[in-house]
């Protein structure tokens, strides 16, 4: 004898209350993985969103530079305001090497991009 024919016998017809329950079963394994799909559709979409929120946020493009001279209780004295990240921290590395207490950078958005 070959292989395939030991093979089980060929199955027998479903009865109507077996292939009812087999439908129903097959049909929950598909709503199943239209939930999952339907949550990782929705994952995206959020993702999407918050991404073109992220890029429609202008970017910075000048940068405040500050020092305080005397005491660090002292108020923030601007020393200028420039075009890129660098011309900002060249001016506050030269406050500080005249003699400033503390400096800092702040962007557009008020952050804090460089303290010392």
């Amino acid at each position: 004898m070959r292989f395939y024919e030991f093979k089980s016998s060929p199955t027998k017809p479903l009865s109507p209350a077996q292939a009812r329950i087999k439908v129903l079963k097959d049909q929950a394994k598909r709503a199943q993985a239209a939930v999952k799909a339907e949550r990782a559709r929705q994952k995206i979409q959020a993702a999407q969103t918050t991404l073109n929120q992220l890029e429609s946020y202008p970017m910075s493009k000048t940068f405040r530079a500050l020092h305080k001279p005397n005491n660090p209780y002292s108020a923030w004295i601007g020393i200028g305001t420039y075009g890129s990240f660098n011309d900002a921290l060249a001016a506050v590395l030269r406050k500080k090497q005249q003699g400033s207490i503390a400096v800092q950078i702040i962007d557009n958005a008020k952050i804090v991009v460089y303290s010392s």
